[in-house]
């Protein structure tokens, strides 16, 4: 996996949209939902008449994880929800995610944050691998998931 500071990548078979279904699968076998998902590419085309290659925006959320984060602080609402980007650059596809780990250490340093950050950023490093893997179907069932996450609302998604 491909790391920066604030983030981390992988490249995936198939195209953006391929992309976007097996994670979002992925996600969801592990408690997080997609709240929003924002078609940057789409949004520029009709506000600017400029084409991009495909640049997708996941709003990514785990409501066990984000009540955690709000019980303890309640400006932890800033940094809601996880970013998921899905693009594609040149010929290849690649899924990144933004480390809550960085977010939480560079925005809102809190200790009391730090290990809702670390297991948020487990689970959905688990996730961008799994969707990740190469000759996997969309339509195939998602991988079992091993982290500790519960099921259960996935927000809206739009």
């Amino acid at each position: 996996m491909d790391a920066t500071e604030i983030s981390l990548a992988r490249e995936t078979a198939g195209d953006v949209d391929a992309a976007v279904a097996r994670v979002s699968a992925e996600l969801a076998a592990r408690g997080f939902g997609v709240l929003a998902t924002l078609r940057v590419h789409e949004i520029l085309r009709e506000k600017t008449g400029t084409e991009i290659a495909p640049v997708v925006i996941l709003d990514v959320c785990s409501p066990r994880h984000a009540l955690a984060a709000l019980q303890r602080r309640r400006d932890a609402a800033l940094l809601l929800p996880c970013k998921i980007v899905v693009s594609r650059e040149g010929r290849v596809t690649r899924i990144t995610l933004q480390r809550p780990t960085v977010a939480l250490a560079r925005l809102l340093p809190a200790p009391e944050l730090g290990d809702v950050g670390a297991e948020t950023e487990r689970i959905l490093t688990e996730a961008v691998v799994a969707a990740c893997r190469t000759g996997r179907d969309p339509a195939a069932p998602p991988t079992p998931r091993s982290g500790s996450a519960a099921p259960g609302g996935h927000g809206r998604r739009h």
